[in-house]
């Protein structure tokens, strides 16, 4: 068919011709090529890809190191809104609406029931503000028993950026803080 189509030459040259020989072309081939096309060839597959060369291995080994820091720094800066007082967990929530604050502390215990003892939750709710100063302070208490309980407040913002609080259940104290988000 195209046989007879000339694919262009200089005047006075041969026209070029291609022979294809494929002993011959594996002849002067390396040795990982020869392989290939003999089937000796068996590609390694699965995770022991990850540290078959070097290269492999410092990709590994900094995927191992990314992954080890994202764990740490995680649970080095873990939220501090959240705390837990005798399996009593408590998380602390602020945002900002129309000029003011809100601010709830969710108290919850997954192993409580009915018959369990009451406990007495106070907490002191300090708002700051831009300069680390405490623009507000209120105080909030309920008797938990089981279930999901929720305390809550709000104040005038006044650059207000953050909430802390101090809860006391079972004669224990934690701190917890939260960002007011806008």
């Amino acid at each position: 068919m195209f046989e007879d189509v000339d694919e262009g030459h200089a005047e006075g040259e041969e026209k070029l011709v291609f022979r294809y020989n494929r002993e011959e072309r594996l002849k002067n081939a390396p040795q990982i090529v020869r392989d290939a096309y003999d089937g000796k060839m068996n590609p390694v597959r699965g995770f022991k890809v990850l540290w078959v060369n070097k290269s492999n291995r410092y990709i590994l080994l900094s995927l191992i190191i990314f992954i080890g820091f994202v764990w740490v720094f995680t649970a080095v800066s873990s939220t501090k809104s959240y705390a837990k007082i005798n399996n009593i967990a408590f998380e602390l929530s602020a945002f900002s609406f129309q000029e003011e604050v809100y601010v709830t502390l969710k108290v919850k215990d997954k192993n409580a029931n009915e018959k369990s003892p009451p406990v007495k939750v106070t907490t002191e709710v300090f708002f700051i503000n831009n300069d680390n100063q405490i623009v507000e302070k209120k105080e909030l208490s309920l008797v938990y028993r089981d279930g999901e309980e929720t305390l809550a407040t709000k104040a005038g913002d006044y650059d207000i950026i953050r909430v802390d609080a101090i809860i006391q259940a079972d004669n224990k104290g934690k701190e917890v803080t939260s960002a007011v988000k806008h």
